[in-house]
């Protein structure tokens, strides 16, 4: 059975699939969430002694600390915090195991987790150190607070996210690990294409292909191996990238997706906007890629029913 990722929205359901590091080896934004410190959890009088209120500022992080403390590791696979509980996975000689606050104490719990070489990481490296005020961030987003649970996991090939899901189910809620809202981009401005080409390129020199579009976001595809397989990292609107596997039908030249600048795509849909041949809800895209095999890449629209190239620059060809 895999990770039941209960933060994962359709898209993302692909922890399980992952690739990582060996287990326990030496991971306009919203404002960071914090307080003050509180050493332990916070048990409130009460008919249930053993019940906990994980929201109260420094209870949650003080709980996975110490179950993190008694699994004797440093690195987890998954935390899953709810108002009332938490509990880590773990990996130990390749075998996943759960600990969590069961009856009043800690202790190693079943797991039905498959551990498929998801990306192990450091819990303190998020800022979950008042997660009542994270539900309320998640709830201001998605609307609801029923049955509301932080996850952090690993959610697509290494890339671990923090994340507030519902159940039942609504939208999930991304945070950054400080604490602070994923930005939901705006692929109908410039600042959200670049925001996103920023998400997606990174440190990266070499693309077979790179996209933009209304519906499909920002991705980059890195150059097919021998076998013509290559990953696309992609950023939609309100999810972090994803990295897909795919195959290559016809294979392209390499170039540097530094010669590509969202602000020349945004450039051509702004002067045909102010031509008066595009408005904000017509569906566009444009594919940057070699496919002629000339050593320039050019740029390829689709803009409602009309096609055409451009060079990098934005002139059309």
């Amino acid at each position: 059975m895999r990770i039941p990722l209960r933060a994962a929205a359709a898209a993302l359901v692909l922890v399980a699939s992952t690739a990582c590091s060996p287990p326990d080896s030496a991971p306009p934004a919203s404002p960071t969430i914090g307080g003050p410190t509180e050493s332990t959890p916070r048990t409130p009088a009460g008919p249930d002694a053993n019940a906990l209120d994980l929201t109260e500022p420094g209870a949650a992080e003080a709980l996975v600390g110490r179950l993190v403390e008694a699994a004797g590791v440093s690195k987890v696979l998954m935390v899953t915090v709810t108002a009332a509980d938490a509990s880590i996975v773990v990996v130990r000689d390749g075998t996943p195991e759960a600990w969590a606050w069961r009856d009043g104490r800690i202790r190693q719990v079943p797991s039905d987790v498959t551990y498929v070489a998801q990306q192990v990481f450091d819990p303190t490296a998020f800022s979950f150190h008042d997660l009542g005020a994270l539900f309320r961030l998640a709830e201001s987003v998605s609307g609801s607070r029923q049955g509301q649970a932080l996850q952090i996991v690993d959610y697509s090939a290494g890339l671990v996210s923090m994340s507030v899901s519902t159940n039942p189910e609504s939208r999930a809620v991304f945070l950054q690990p400080d604490g602070s809202l994923l930005p939901t981009l705006d692929f109908t401005s410039g600042w959200g294409l670049a925001e996103g080409y920023a998400d997606v390129v990174g440190p990266r020199r070499a693309a077979s292909a790179m996209g933009f579009g209304s519906a499909t976001g920002v991705y980059l595809d890195s150059p097919p191996d021998a076998g013509g397989s290559f990953q696309r990292r992609q950023r939609m609107a309100r999810t972090p990238v994803i990295v897909t596997p795919r195959t290559a039908s016809d294979p392209t030249r390499s170039f540097d997706p530094a010669q590509v600048t969202p602000a020349t795509v945004w450039g051509v849909l702004r002067q045909l906007r102010a031509d008066g041949t595009f408005t904000l809800d017509t569906t566009w895209t444009c594919v940057v890629d070699d496919r002629d095999g000339t050593g320039t890449p050019l740029m390829r629209f689709s803009i409602g029913e009309e096609s055409f190239v451009t060079t990098l620059s934005g002139v059309r060809v």
